[in-house]
């Protein structure tokens, strides 16, 4: 049995490693993963209500988050799957796995 969930488990990863090219072919869940983990994100530790506005350096490996960091490509994916941002200067407000509301702004390339 142990033996059927590790063949299980590698035919997973190569799926994912062949679709990491192209991300448009993947299911929202799928890019949820991808970008975020597997683990439900902790929720921001912090009493003040303002919203938070974070900028995605689109040309970026990982983004941070206020929850941790994030695989860029999978969550620009799923974001203009969303909101239909997906140009420099674009800003779209959108739920987190955290369950906080955000204002996502996007960049072709951040310092």
């Amino acid at each position: 049995m142990k033996f059927i969930k590790q063949i299980r488990r590698k035919k997973y990863q190569l799926q994912m490693v062949s679709l990491e090219n192209d991300w448009s072919k993947m299911k929202d869940e799928e890019l949820s993963i991808a970008a975020f983990g597997e683990e439900i994100p902790q929720v921001r530790d912090t009493e003040d209500e303002r919203p938070m506005v974070i900028t995605v350096s689109m040309d970026s490996e990982n983004t941070q988050m206020p929850f941790g960091l994030v695989k860029t490509a999978p969550f620009l994916e799923l974001f203009w799957r969303l909101t239909g941002a997906d140009c420099d200067g674009e800003e779209e407000w959108i739920r987190l796995p955290d369950g906080y509301t955000y204002l996502i702004s996007l960049a072709v390339h951040c310092e």
